[in-house]
């Protein structure tokens, strides 16, 4: 999946995860792997509670953090690409 500005996401619903002190854990039980996000992960995997574009994610983490807007496409789009490749996140 190539991740761009308009594309609509979701969260891979095979996804077990739980909140532990303001980070997100999961587990894919699919692939048997753990991973941890910090507190921005942790918010971008809260806006995927519902289908969401790229866009609006980017738009909503500028506005809670302070951050330059193409600074946070070029990361948001970065790590959107490493959760699509390990199957965390799905086109909606």
């Amino acid at each position: 999946m190539t991740i761009t500005m308009d594309l609509v996401i979701k969260r891979n619903p095979e996804m077990v995860f739980s909140d532990m002190d303001g980070e997100i854990v999961m587990m894919s039980i699919e692939r048997g792997e753990y991973y941890g996000m910090d507190a921005i992960g942790s918010e971008i995997w809260n806006m995927l509670d519902e289908e969401i574009s790229v866009a609006d994610i980017c738009s909503g983490l500028c506005k809670r953090f302070d951050v330059e807007e193409s600074i946070c496409r070029q990361d948001v789009l970065a790590f959107l690409e490493q959760m699509a490749e390990r199957n965390i996140i799905l086109k909606a």
